[in-house]
């Protein structure tokens, strides 16, 4: 569960003196609301989870008590199943003790302070210590400050700690990241978000959950400072707030939201609000927005009161809903968005419709029929439109930002460099009797999280083996933040393998603990204190487990409103679990009960092993489609060109009048996707899409049914983008380059194939897209034979940074110096603070720019190849 740091009695005794009228909530009506919710979660969860609400109980009338009872009252699932007494109560007592030493802390209103500095959760993220661990730390770093240059110090000291690094989905808590050096957006703003708090700041974490202009999405911070919310890039401090490299995407955002913890009396625009939380809608602070108001009517034109409405916007080669919505009783809905295309979606669970709108359109109408709208349709998808840049910031403030900047990569570089450098890798090997460069791999991967991993392959003796087993079947960010006594939970606890087993399915689906982005935990022993004629009776009978788990477990999804996956022993104390968690559930019993078992890739559905096949499962209620499945081959129409999963193309199915996507993996070519995927008879909508170099979209759509034993090939076919001239005038490219290592280059002498320019930041998020993007078409560049030239300004590239770390980039390139960028203004004619980095060119070798990008994007290295061959 969740480790405990016990606060010493003085401060709980404080807190439970301090605050006007010895309340936190000041006004009488809302103290009384929030109390009657905290009651009727309590009939709800209080036989559960009896120690939670009797300590709550059992506290005097006060601020610690409602802060305790807020918590309580509109906590998720996830929170709930893990959450012992003394944690809540010190990290309640920690969150008042910053209103009483912190300069702001009396100023924050009520309702800001108990929505956005009191909750412990940012996002999906996991519990941890965080707040009271560094609270001291904090509060000396922003001494003497007022609360604007305290965010904004906040924000250098995250940054001191933290670097953009891409990862899978699951959030690593803010001491998980710290231990990492590095997270993805998600995690740097949860992180900088829970500094925020901890110094009594309130503080969000805001999100696009996708982008028009190009395939991917972003977190960042907002916080509360001078009466009004700001924004700031989550480590990644600029001198002034409001500004961040993701300022000008954001412009062009079709929705910006984040969730307001209980209930919330605010006056921004709202998404929607239930009884848990709100969801905000703070679009109209990024970009300009426009009300979408939809209708939807059946097909004799009567309203359809209570209808679902998806704001479904293309992104990863689907339509994903930004908002879904429940009509009122006039059949009609509304959304704040942006200028661009969205596809509206409506169903009533057995009938649905779509209407595609334009950015013009403030009115939508969709007919929801029995059967599919047409066999297929192209659909022309429009992205809002570029704004014009925001003016510089002031360039001494930018200097000395940089330097600030370099200052802190230096120090987090600094803790980098001490890891695993008072350990042997030698030692550690023979100890365990495992290959030295297998361990000295996994060490490497476990980055700061090093010593728990060498405490468990230590312990695990002459069970060395298995542990590395267990380590190469969870995922690196397992390796960063996983204690050792949890893994030697599954090492010790784990059914041993039949004989004549196969490995490879023994370690994947029954020694691995990783199911699929629940926080790992000891759930086998946990499970192991279930009656052993049970366990005996589930691996005999696997079905079993289905019943079982029926009669045991209540689901709901709106209790979980977070998403966070209740982790398996959770399910068991409470008794009750959202759908995903369940199925999470049924996996981890059928691995201890040593039944392979998974979340099976493409649906997600639960599934175990038995007789040589995977068996799906169905729990009460469910309809089982059909036991006689279908089969489906995915095949190119060019042969030459090997359309790519979630780029070019996606599959989804229908269920209950939504399309519900398919999950095979990102970036996976036909070619590598099995042949005869087994699906459920039904029917499916294929989608496709082709981007052009300013975003928009050439889609598709089609429908089609696939019926019982069915074996059906289906044509995957993009629609050809119309070809586009050339974009500005020669350049000239007789100029000299100065490598990193001080050689002039001539410009002019590359030139004979072409050459691609690169004006990057390395260390920036957007240019880490970009050098992430360009190694999948390595193969396509090399055989064309141009140049790649990465140029960088010194100024603001971070310390230590050493190109040929970099790996992947096409073989012709270069990464050369340009002092301040000026270059980069005679090749573009303009002044370079204007510019949103990176910034590429494509030049063919006479020097006609035929493709050129400005700022964020991840499908950069794609539109270059779409330019080559043309």
């Amino acid at each position: 569960m969740v480790r405990i740091v016990r606060l010493p009695a003085f401060i709980i005794l404080a807190m439970l003196t301090s605050c006007s009228n010895n309340h936190l909530i000041v006004d009488r009506q809302s103290r009384i609301a929030i109390l009657d919710d905290y009651r009727a979660r309590s009939e709800i969860y209080a036989s559960s989870r009896v120690d939670l609400f009797s300590r709550a109980d059992s506290l005097g009338e006060g601020p610690l008590r409602e802060a305790v009872c807020f918590m309580l009252a509109y906590m998720p699932l996830s929170d709930m199943a893990v959450y012992e007494p003394q944690y809540l109560i010190d990290n309640a007592s920690q969150a008042l003790r910053t209103r009483d030493e912190m300069p702001w802390g009396k100023k924050i209103p009520d309702g800001l302070f108990t929505n956005f500095v009191l909750p412990l959760r940012v996002n999906n993220e996991n519990p941890d210590d965080f707040r009271i661990l560094f609270y001291d730390e904090i509060r000396k770093r922003v001494e003497g400050l007022g609360i604007m240059e305290a965010a904004l110090e906040i924000n250098r000291w995250c940054q001191e700690r933290v670097s953009y690094q891409p990862s899978d989905i699951r959030t690593s808590s803010p001491m998980a990241t710290i231990l990492s050096a590095r997270g993805r957006c998600g995690e740097e703003s949860t992180l900088t978000v829970s500094a925020l708090r901890t110094a009594g700041i309130p503080a969000r974490q805001v999100y696009t959950p996708r982008w028009a202009h190009t395939d991917d999405n972003h977190a960042w911070v907002e916080f509360w400072a001078d009466d009004a919310w700001h924004y700031m890039g989550a480590c990644e401090p600029e001198p002034v707030p409001d500004r961040g490299w993701f300022t000008e995407p954001a412009r062009r955002a079709m929705l910006v939201h984040t969730r307001a913890f209980g209930r919330y009396d605010g006056k921004e625009t709202l998404v929607k609000k239930n009884h848990l939380f709100s969801e905000i809608n703070t679009l109209d602070r990024y970009a300009k927005t426009k009300n979408l108001k939809v209708t939807v009517r059946d097909s004799i034109g009567n309203p359809v009161p209570l209808a679902e409405t998806g704001y479904m916007l293309y992104n990863y080669a689907e339509f994903y809903p930004l908002a879904t919505l429940i009509c009122n009783s006039d059949g009609e809905s509304s959304l704040m968005t942006g200028i661009g295309t969205l596809l509206i979606w409506a169903n009533d669970g057995h009938r649905y419709g779509f209407a595609l709108t334009s950015p013009s359109d403030t009115l939508a109408e969709v007919v929801i029929k029995t059967t599919n709208p047409a066999e297929g349709m192209n659909l022309d998808l429009i992205v809002p439109p570029g704004p014009d840049p925001y003016p510089g910031i002031d360039e001494e403030m930018v200097r000395q930002n940089n330097l600030l900047i370099k200052r802190g990569d230096s120090i987090r570089s600094a803790c980098v460099s001490s890891w695993m450098t008072d350990i042997n890798v030698e030692e550690i090997a023979a100890k365990a009797s495992i290959p030295v460069e297998s361990t000295e791999r996994i060490l490497r991967a476990s980055m700061g999280n090093y010593h728990e991993i060498t405490t468990f392959l230590l312990k695990a003796g002459v069970m060395g083996p298995l542990a590395l087993r267990i380590l190469e079947n969870i995922s690196e960010k397992d390796l960063r933040d996983t204690p050792a006594k949890i893994l030697t939970d599954h090492l010790v606890n784990a059914p041993a393998a039949a004989p004549g087993s196969d490995f490879s399915l023994y370690d994947r689906y029954v020694l691995s603990p990783r199911i699929d982005n629940e926080l790992l935990s000891p759930f086998r022993s946990a499970l192991r204190e279930l009656p052993d004629d049970l366990m005996h009776m589930f691996f005999t009978e696997p079905a079993r487990i289905v019943n079982w788990i029926d009669t045991m477990i209540t689901v709901s999804e709106s209790e979980n409103y977070y998403g966070t996956p209740l982790i398996p022993e959770g399910v068991l104390r409470l008794h009750a679990a959202d759908r995903h968690s369940r199925d999470i559930f049924f996996v981890a019993v059928g691995r201890t009960a040593g039944i392979p078992a998974r979340l099976e890739p493409g649906t997600g559905r639960a599934q175990y092993h038995e007789n040589g096949e995977w068996h799906d499962v169905w729990y009460a209620g469910e309809a089982r489609p059909s036991d006689n499945p279908g089969y489906l081959t995915f095949v190119s129409e060019n042969r030459d060109f090997q359309p790519e999963y979630h780029v070019h193309f996606t599959l989804a199915h229908l269920e209950k009048g939504k399309f519900k996507t398919l999950d095979y993996g990102y970036g996976v070519k036909i070619s590598d996707l099995p042949g005869d995927i087994t699906l459920d008879p039904g029917t499916y909508m294929l989608t496709t899409g082709n981007r052009d170099e300013n975003g928009n979209v050439m889609s598709s759509i089609r429908f089609f049914d696939l019926a019982p034993g069915e074996k059906k090939e289906i044509i995957v076919s993009l629609r050809e983008l119309p070809l586009s001239g050339i974009t500005r005038e020669k350049t000239d490219l007789t100029g000299e380059l100065l490598s990193f290592t001080g050689q002039k280059i001539s410009l002019n002498s590359l030139r004979e194939k072409g050459v691609v320019m690169l004006w990057v930041e390395p260390g920036k998020e957007p240019t880490r897209h970009l050098l992430n993007d360009l190694p999948s078409y390595k193969k396509e560049f090399d055989d064309w034979g141009g140049w790649f030239i990465f140029l960088t300004d010194p100024a603001r590239t971070p310390a230590g940074f050493n190109p040929e770390e970099i790996t992947g980039t096409p073989l012709n390139t270069l990464f050369v110096s340009d002092m301040a960028l000026t270059q980069m203004d005679s090749f573009l004619g303009s002044e370079s603070s204007e510019r949103q980095m990176p910034v590429v060119l494509y030049l063919n070798s006479e020097g006609e720019v035929l493709f050129s990008s400005e700022g964020y994007r991840i499908d950069t290295g794609e539109q270059i190849l779409k330019k080559i061959r043309q």
